[in-house]
């Protein structure tokens, strides 16, 4: 991964909705409040008009009952002015509602007394009353009008027995004025019926559409729109049986990882980040057919379901379009991004029985292409799946290695090629598995530094060194100087324990930290150990670059990090009898004595490297020249002979 500017944006995380209370219903639903208000805006001029009929009458016929109803009517319409101006507002509208429903409650009392010939028709305000709250109010309210609206139905109840009908108004005028208010009753019935049947309609198409929302939502990325794991995975298994069907044609799956993309989260932030994959996206999408699938799993990891492939041949090509299609540059956010991809191809599912298996192979594949250099395929074999059953297998054999403590150390003679004596030893891890025998150190090394289980194997060579060359000084204390070297791994150097874990190891000895050398590999230089290996300078520790030449340290870190002496590689060493092979180590050997470091030769192991060696200056060799790595007696005795 390439970039060209930086930024620190960084992506808020996504917020998901809450579960409303039961209790919370007008409250936090907008459509609701618009409905009750046009339900109000129905509503206020048919109380006022028959306010005004109730107003006439009692001017036309001196009648005080329906003066009184006049009266009671005009005030309710004035509370229901209050109660619509309330219901827009989120804190007010269970008021509202109280207003809307006990007044129109207590309006029917006062009528119920004034006009008794309407009892009749009051008598269904109490259920008119609980059916204009049951769209909005919410449970509690509703509980508590419901105790309401029985007692206000007692009350009419026994008003029809008690209250005199001594009414002013003639036959011809009260008869259709009850028949208006009937009519009145049932239109409003009938309005709030078609308004809740509205909102079922519209409730039962919200929960179809939130249905489909949120199946989408579980199947499909979030950020880019590109099916997941979860569906790539069905769609998968449903390949897989369509392929198993009689004339059914196999399929192919390609496993895509981009290269260095976290230094795009890292430098620019997320928000660029998440803007490429999105990119990303719609150029993989471009590159195949429309029945076939492209997915994000996660990451920065994306996957291919080829529905038909034919021979090979097709799907190498599609593989080559996709990474054609990720070369160009990418503009996002004012940025210049450049990217690749490594791919992992299964070109025929012929043989799977389990989507999950052709989704591990591929994986598999796509991690061999990363070992191989990043930004290229590989299609997947057995030989594959066979070495990375068989890592796994060692892996597991390694931890409990760890465990049972089958770790042991070996010493290599380090030689002065001035003096001819042997000035100390290069402590070697080495692993005796019980049923396979010797596992070789390049074998068993990686793996350690890859699941981080190279700490506390140094950690006990090194402790073991330690012990090792404080007996060897007791015993031989004439032989001076007698040191030993231990290498460090990466993972250790980025501990801040570091430094206390050698002067531990240093004080169970008895050691003094000058005799002690620590190796550190020139890629581990890249990654930033020089304050690791100032602290243990500090510890009167002596620091040595080993494998030069094999990593891609520049002069200037070179010169900054405090160490002692340069390694050069055995791949140097081999070719020293060469003119060009002599040249290399004669310039390492010159770089590192004008930075003020010794040099020193590993894997010697003949006279005629040796004598090249001298030649170009060298200090120090080691090798099968020499000795083979041996036990720490044999160790001892090797010091012996160097003192005859």
């Amino acid at each position: 991964m390439v970039i060209t500017a930086s930024s620190t944006n960084r992506k808020e995380p996504r917020r998901g909705a809450g579960v409303k209370s039961p209790d919370v219903w007008l409250e936090e639903i907008p459509g609701q409040r618009h409905q009750m208000g046009q339900f109000l805006k129905w509503l206020m001029p048919l109380v006022l008009g028959f306010g005004l009929l109730e107003a006439g009458a009692s001017a036309a016929f001196r009648d005080p009952g329906s003066g009184v109803a006049g009266l009671t009517l005009f005030a309710y319409g004035a509370s229901l002015e209050v109660a619509r101006r309330w219901s827009g507002r989120m804190e007010r509208a269970n008021a509202a509602i109280a207003i809307i429903c006990c007044g129109f409650l207590l309006a029917c009392i006062v009528v119920a007394l004034a006009q008794p010939f309407l009892i009749t028709v009051i008598i269904l305000a109490p259920l008119l009353a609980v059916g204009v709250a049951l769209p909005y109010a919410s449970g509690k309210m509703l509980r508590r009008l419901l105790v309401v609206a029985w007692l206000v139905a007692v009350i009419i109840a026994v008003l029809s027995e008690i209250s005199p009908s001594d009414s002013r108004l003639p036959g011809w005028y009260a008869a259709p004025f009850h028949v208006a208010c009937l009519a009145a009753a049932v239109a409003v019935v009938l309005l709030l019926l078609w308004q809740f049947r509205s909102r079922l309609v519209g409730a039962l198409v919200q929960a179809r559409l939130a249905e489909e929302r949120a199946l989408y939502d579980a199947t499909h990325d979030s950020l880019t729109g590109l099916p997941n794991r979860a569906l790539f995975m069905e769609r998968l298994r449903q390949a897989l049986e369509r392929a198993r069907e009689a004339g059914g044609r196999p399929f192919a799956v390609l496993f895509l990882d981009l290269d260095r993309f976290k230094n795009v989260n890292d430098s620019l932030g997320h928000v660029v980040g998440d803007g490429m994959l999105v990119e990303i996206a719609k150029r993989l999408r471009a590159c195949v057919r429309v029945e076939d699938t492209v997915a994000r799993l996660g990451g920065d990891e994306f996957t291919v379901l080829l529905a038909s492939a034919g021979d090979l041949g097709e799907v190498l090509e599609v593989a080559e379009r996709l990474q054609r299609a990720l070369a160009s540059p990418f503009y996002v956010r004012g940025h210049e991004l450049y990217t690749s991809a490594s791919i992992g191809i299964i070109p025929d599912s012929r043989g799977y029985e389990r989507p999950e298996d052709l989704l591990r192979d591929a994986d598999t594949a796509m991690y061999q292409a990363k070992r191989e250099g990043r930004a290229r395929y590989e299609v997947f074999t057995g030989e594959m799946r066979r070495r990375v059953l068989e890592t796994l297998r060692l892996e597991n054999d390694l931890r409990r290695a760890v465990e049972r403590g089958e770790f042991y150390v070996r010493y290599q003679p380090i030689v002065s090629l001035r003096s001819g004596a042997v000035v100390g030893f290069e402590a070697l891890a080495r692993w005796e598995h019980p049923d396979r025998g010797e596992i070789p150190p390049a074998k068993f090394i990686p793996l350690a530094e890859e699941t981080g289980l190279i700490s506390r194997i140094n950690r006990r060579v090194l402790r073991e060194a330690c012990r090792s060359a404080k007996v060897w000084q007791e015993r031989f204390p004439e032989h001076r100087p007698l040191t030993v070297s231990v290498n460090l791994s990466p993972v250790q150097l980025s501990q801040p324990s570091l430094a206390d874990q050698v002067a531990e190891a240093l004080a169970e000895s008895g050691l003094e930290g000058r005799h002690l050398r620590l190796e550190v590999t020139e890629s581990a230089i890249m990654l930033g150990a020089e304050p690791a290996t100032r602290a243990l300078r500090e510890l009167g520790i002596r620091i040595h670059i080993d494998d030069f030449g094999t990593g891609y340290s520049s002069l200037g870190v070179l010169q900054r990090l405090p160490a002692d002496a340069l390694k050069i590689d055995r791949a140097f060493v081999e070719n020293v009898c060469s003119a060009d092979g002599a040249q290399i180590v004669q310039t390492v050997t010159t770089l590192a004595h004008s930075l003020g470091m010794d040099v020193i030769a590993e894997g010697v192991e003949t006279d005629e490297q040796l004598e090249r060696l001298r030649r170009a200056g060298c200090d120090y060799a080691q090798g099968f020249l020499f000795s083979r790595p041996v036990d720490a007696r044999d160790a001892g005795e090797i010091i012996a002979s160097s003192l005859r």
